[in-house]
């Protein structure tokens, strides 16, 4: 049985270099008060105090956890270090896709994620101007 584990979300580290806007808003507007302890989140655990997230699904939630304030999350440990395309390849800059309108809403929680991402050092595409 994998092993979980309660992390906060300052220890967590993307590995995709892609931000997909609209998916985001629609795990905010969907969000389950159960994912915050069902374990769907899956990481590795680098051994530094920092577990990098593993899949699509992960990072998605782990975004909408940030959007919403959440200060931790239940997680699935997992064995394989994922590729850290984020840091390897984009030199932790984000690219960041949208094809809808975003409402003031959406552009105050777009404002507050790039905020605290950019908080750990990471940096955006230019196309992120809403």
């Amino acid at each position: 049985m994998p092993k979980e584990k309660e992390v906060s979300t300052r220890l967590l580290r993307p590995t995709l270099p892609h931000i997909d806007l609209e998916q985001v808003f629609s795990v905010v507007e969907n969000w389950d008060p159960a994912w915050e302890n069902d374990a769907n989140i899956r990481i590795f655990d680098e051994g530094i105090a920092q577990y990098m997230l593993v899949d699509e699904q992960s990072h998605l939630k782990f975004y909408a956890a940030l959007i919403l304030s959440k200060p931790s999350l239940r997680c699935t440990l997992v064995q394989d270090e994922p590729d850290d395309v984020l840091d390897n390849e984009a030199h932790n800059t984000f690219a960041v896709f949208y094809r809808n309108g975003i409402s003031p809403v959406e552009t105050k929680q777009i404002d507050y994620l790039r905020h605290t991402l950019q908080k750990r050092g990471y940096r955006f595409n230019s196309n992120l101007n809403v």
